[in-house]
């Protein structure tokens, strides 16, 4: 005999017109309305693609750094920026 598969407890909150909809076809299908469910979840998600882990793609890329400015062009944004005019 096999190990039990590991689950883990979902808690969901839904409208109470969906809730008396799921008890009706529970009943309907002669399940628990956790087995109904669980049934429907697995059946929905069995097709689609594994769930993309963040941590298997690692850090996102480093986008590429501009080099500084020189220090001519440092010295001539300084000189037309500057008030030379002197204070008054």
């Amino acid at each position: 005999m096999s190990a039990p598969e590991p689950t883990t407890v979902l808690t969901l909150r839904v409208p109470a017109d969906l809730d008396r909809r799921i008890s009706r076809e529970a009943r309907r299908a002669r399940k628990t309305k956790s087995a109904l469910l669980r049934d429907a979840l697995i059946q929905a998600f069995a097709d689609g693609p594994p769930p993309d882990d963040p941590r298997a793609r690692g850090p996102p890329p480093v986008p590429p750094r501009q080099p500084p400015g020189s220090e001519r062009e440092a010295i001539d944004f300084v000189e037309h920026a500057a008030d030379t005019r002197g204070w008054r």
